[in-house]
């Protein structure tokens, strides 16, 4: 048996995007993970590997809200950072990488401000390289966490 036709689901996901969101936005973090975890098995019928990444990494963000920082840090590292990794797309890598980054330092165990100093680095090369607007971010974020150089 087939799937709905790709514009159906398209459409359903713009629906739940909007519950979502609603939900998120109103603090309503069990449902939104909930409603995240739903849309998985979608891409992966649909073979859209990127878009599961996108969608792990709103995931670990929900958890992390929820005071699950091992485990959010698990799937950014696991989950969603190694996918970018594999489709060279160095934009959202370098993303991933500093929302890593911002865990680990909230976190702040043994390593992690080291690791994420590493991480910050890393994305901030990328960014300044390809001329992106994430590079201002990333260095107010260095800066703030007392990781600039000089």
């Amino acid at each position: 048996m087939r799937g709905p036709p790709a514009g159906v689901v398209a459409v359903a996901q713009a629906v739940l995007r909007v519950c979502r969101r609603s939900l998120e936005e109103r603090g309503e973090l069990d449902e939104a993970l909930r409603i995240r975890r739903e849309q998985l098995p979608v891409y992966g019928r649909l073979g859209d590997v990127r878009s599961r990444a996108v969608t792990m990494g709103h995931i670990a963000d929900l958890l992390e809200a929820r005071g699950e920082l091992d485990e959010a840090l698990r799937i950014y590292r696991d989950e969603e950072l190694p996918v970018y990794e594999r489709l060279g797309d160095v934009r959202s890598l370098l993303v991933g990488r500093t929302n890593l980054a911002l865990s680990l330092l909230v976190r702040a165990s043994d390593g992690d401000r080291e690791e994420a100093d590493q991480l910050l680095q890393l994305a901030l090369t990328e960014a300044e390289r390809l001329h992106l607007p994430e590079a201002e971010r990333i260095r107010a974020i260095r800066k703030r966490a007392g990781l600039q150089d000089g």
